[in-house]
């Protein structure tokens, strides 16, 4: 199965191969008419994306959307744009999400919905994430404030010098962007890495053809399995011959994707986009992150407990009926926990435990919710995530785990390695989660 989102498609002649193509891989896609009144009907249906058609009332539409308290979460994904400048920065001031230029192929067009889809879903987990909070007593601000104009935001440049980079891109500096470059992928890879040095709001990564070609993966890997930044906006310009696709680019977790020489225009009003949707992630989890807190969270501090998971998961199941999509859990469970208490004891023990549970935490998407359900077993509630993107994100934290060491008490001479066993579970009609768990369990690997 396919990822479950609703979509609408209010475009011309191709509307119909497009709806057919988003079906066959999954989504919910329908034909609408782009008309004055879309806004309304997307405030109505409140669906995960609308993808539009770029003309002459679109922009209008557009704008119509993002000020409606209604619609405003609603993403906008623009199609066949002509790719001037002034195009480009319509879509961008009219508030859509991203512009698909009208050479973009399939594997573009599937590749590039996946980040809107997402907001959409961190709104509505937003919501749900208040309203459970609620039951337990604890209120949450819903409201954001976000810069829309993409101004004084830092991006890392890698792969060229100072001197290249302002020759190709001399337009970018009036973007209001601070660009640093990095020549080398390697040392980048520890510049965005470094906690005390310095942030980073994305990434531009120049990619050649020749031998340099592998670093730069690495680069693209290494920012795709970090547990603080998998997803920073990595915009990319390739040589001819760096891919044999744009499908191939997107694989290796590429947000856009444009040719060398790069054409400023082109670059910096997708930078813009990318940049504004990351701030509006940013945002949105740090508002369902506040759901967490003494009334809400397990005795470990970092995860919820059981009956808050019990409760929202309850909302949740209800939701996706309403939806029409389904969610995924992902059961942890951690047996290294209980050999450290036979070695070592039992303050040694549930110092890991703790570890783990902030760990697990962290690795998740921020509109996943963790909570612990066993002595050393704890859940990742997945919204209206389909189980091959779960698997993705579940291989992603047992990957980060399984590499790393962690340091206990006085007494552990020793780092340890820490194994994990995982399950993933798909909701259905009438679960509990207890019953999501307990399939879950019966799949750990």
């Amino acid at each position: 199965m396919g990822n479950p989102a609703h979509i609408l498609v209010a475009e011309g002649k191709s509307s119909g191969r497009r709806v057919s193509l988003l079906n066959e891989v999954g989504y919910n896609a329908e034909s609408v008419r782009a008309d004055a009144g879309l806004s309304d009907l997307a405030g109505k249906v409140k669906p995960n994306l609308l993808l539009l058609e770029a003309g002459a009332d679109s922009f209008a539409v557009s704008r119509a959307i993002t000020e409606s308290p209604d619609a405003r979460q609603v993403p906008v994904l623009m199609l066949d744009v002509d790719g001037s400048p002034e195009a480009l920065v319509e879509c961008f001031e009219s508030g859509a999400g991203d512009a698909l230029e009208r050479d973009s192929d399939d594997a573009e067009l599937l590749a590039r919905l996946k980040p809107l889809v997402r907001l959409s879903i961190m709104e509505a987990e937003l919501m749900r994430r208040a309203a459970t909070a609620k039951q337990f007593g604890v209120d949450i601000d819903t409201s954001l404030a976000v810069d829309m104009s993409a101004e004084g935001y830092r991006l890392l440049v890698v792969g060229v010098e100072d001197d290249e980079f302002e020759a190709m891109c001399p337009l970018l500096p009036g973007t209001g962007i601070t660009f640093v470059t990095e020549p080398d992928p390697y040392r980048a890879k520890t510049m965005i890495e470094d906690e005390k040095g310095e942030s980073f709001d994305g990434a531009m990564l120049f990619v050649d053809a020749g031998e340099d070609r592998d670093k730069s993966l690495y680069f693209c890997h290494a920012l795709r399995n970090d547990r603080r930044h998998f997803d920073l906006p990595l915009f990319v310009v390739s040589e001819p011959g760096a891919f044999k696709n744009p499908a191939e680019a997107y694989a290796e977790g590429v947000s856009v994707i444009a040719p060398s020489p790069p054409d400023c225009n082109f670059v910096g009003a997708h930078l813009r986009m990318l940049l504004r949707g990351r701030e509006l992630r940013r945002s949105l989890g740090k508002r369902i992150a506040t759901a967490l807190g003494p009334k809400t969270a397990d005795k470990l501090g970092d995860v919820y407990s059981a009956e808050f998971a019990k409760a929202h998961f309850a909302r949740l199941l209800d939701d996706m009926a309403k939806r029409g999509t389904s969610s995924t859990a992902i059961l942890f469970f951690i047996p290294t926990i209980g050999e450290v208490a036979a070695l070592y004891g039992d303050e040694a023990a549930a110092l890991l435990r703790r570890q783990i549970a902030a760990w697990l935490s962290g690795l998740v998407r921020v509109e996943d919710l963790v909570a612990r359900v066993g002595t050393d077993e704890f859940v990742a509630l997945l919204p209206e995530t389909p189980r091959l993107d779960a698997d993705i994100v579940r291989k992603r934290v047992i990957g980060v785990v399984h590499q790393s060491e962690f340091r206990l008490t006085d007494n552990v001479p020793v780092g340890i390695e820490v194994y994990v066993q995982s399950g993933l579970s798909a909701s259905g009609s009438g679960d509990t989660l207890a019953s999501l768990v307990a399939r879950a369990s019966e799949v750990l690997e």
